[in-house]
């Protein structure tokens, strides 16, 4: 019998646990990724389908707690930041399919529009985008709620693209699609009544005392029409003067919003390619760290079983070897594990350096002094009570005079 030979066998299982265990460290080249096309019209829209679509603020769905901020690589000014540059990008999307009518970004509270888009990020790195988004109309109708996920197109971040697609496109083209569906499950009264409603609810937001007997609303909140006022009344024809003036207001946030945008959109760019290669280079780490650990952990009790189950010097000499190698490898997995940590460290600097150049801008509205930052919101609120004030001016009459009513219940004309 060869006295060598039964120390072979923790050699065999060495490199029987390396073949599975070193794949996990070779990093494929990702396949192009498939396009998703956002359907665009192919003939004239009907007037009927052409609603206009209000997409609200996201929710940037930051923890309070900074421990919870940091184990999820959530950096709260680039979370608000991209609350903001989201709904754009959707915005754009659903223009440039020319299927609806006004497409425009709203303050969280933001109303007057006939269809709403509304989302919440769950998950946003330069790898990885989740978005809850829910899609609903003028009447209180949920069109629908749905989760879009979507890896990075990694072409995106190609050196040398003058106007790269955006890295997650495909959500958003995705998202304008399911819209588009979910419109051409309606039927022509249905989208109809939509507009109906829309209208009504502004006119009754701005002068409930004169709208409030037009319009319904049931225990589950939906709306409905109970009559229409004659296009020909003065009233309606004021109601939609001050209505132009509010548009006007939303087109000035939108193109605060574009500039914004526009300003964030090569630093964001740089931030999520670079936060795709950090998490790219602490995914490899983590994996080579675990290989070495393992390897090595397992070079060294084979090491001391060949070691035990050979009488020769050479063979006494190559478990020794083994066993030091084992060693070695085993701290170079806590090397790499060391090194994990400074690529957590180097996208946390890279969301603080993003974070400096995200400052809110200021813009003047009639006089007044809009800063779109957290309090959009509010700033937003007092323009409305501001056209209120505006429509009292323009009839002497007292447009919050019933303001604090609630609309009717259902009845007969």
């Amino acid at each position: 019998m060869n006295p060598t030979r039964p120390g072979l066998r923790p050699l065999a299982f060495l490199a029987l646990l390396a073949a599975f265990v070193l794949p996990g460290c070779v990093v494929q080249d990702q396949r192009p990724m498939a396009r998703v096309a956002a359907e665009r019209a192919t003939t004239e829209v009907a007037e009927d389908e052409r609603l206009d679509v209000g997409v609200r603020l996201f929710d940037p769905n930051v923890p309070e707690s900074e421990e919870e901020q940091q184990e999820r690589r959530i950096f709260p000014e680039v979370r608000k930041a991209e609350s903001r540059y989201v709904p754009l990008l959707i915005r754009d999307t659903l223009e440039g399919t020319g299927q609806w009518g006004q497409v425009r970004v709203l303050p969280r509270e933001g109303t007057g529009m006939e269809v709403y888009v509304d989302g919440r990020i769950v998950e946003s790195t330069g790898r990885e985008l989740e978005l809850d988004v829910t899609v609903s109309d003028a009447t209180g109708r949920t069109w629908y709620r749905k989760t879009y996920k979507g890896q990075a197109d990694t072409r995106a971040y190609k050196d040398g693209i003058s106007k790269p697609r955006d890295p997650f496109e495909n959500v958003y083209a995705t998202i304008a699609n399911d819209l588009l569906a979910a419109r051409r499950d309606m039927s022509k009264d249905e989208r109809v009544r939509i507009r109906q409603v829309a209208d009504l609810r502004f006119a009754t937001e701005l002068a409930p005392y004169a709208f409030g007997s037009y319009l319904a609303r049931d225990r589950k909140g939906m709306y409905s029409p109970v009559r229409l006022p004659a296009a020909d009344d003065p009233v309606v024809q004021r109601v939609q003067r001050v209505r132009e003036r509010d548009y006007a207001l939303i087109d000035t946030l939108n193109e605060h919003y574009a500039n914004f945008g526009a300003n964030l959109d090569l630093p964001y760019t740089n931030w999520r390619k670079y936060s795709y290669e950090e998490l790219e280079a602490e995914a490899l780490a983590k994996r080579e760290a675990l290989t070495r650990q393992v390897l090595g952990a397992v070079a060294v009790v084979g090491g001391i079983m060949a070691g035990q189950q050979t009488n020769s010097s050479a063979g006494s000499a190559a478990a020794s070897a083994a066993v030091i190698g084992g060693m070695y490898a085993f701290k170079s997995g806590l090397d790499r594990r060391a090194e994990t940590k400074v690529h957590t460290e180097s996208l946390k600097q890279l969301g603080e350096s993003f974070q400096a150049e995200v400052q809110p801008m200021v813009v003047d509205v009639e006089g007044r002094t809009l800063e779109l930052k957290g309090s959009a919101e509010e700033q937003y609120a007092e323009w409305r009570r501001l056209l209120r004030e505006l429509y009292e001016n323009e009839t002497g009459l007292p447009a919050t005079a019933g303001a604090a009513a609630s609309v009717p219940s259902p009845r007969q004309p």
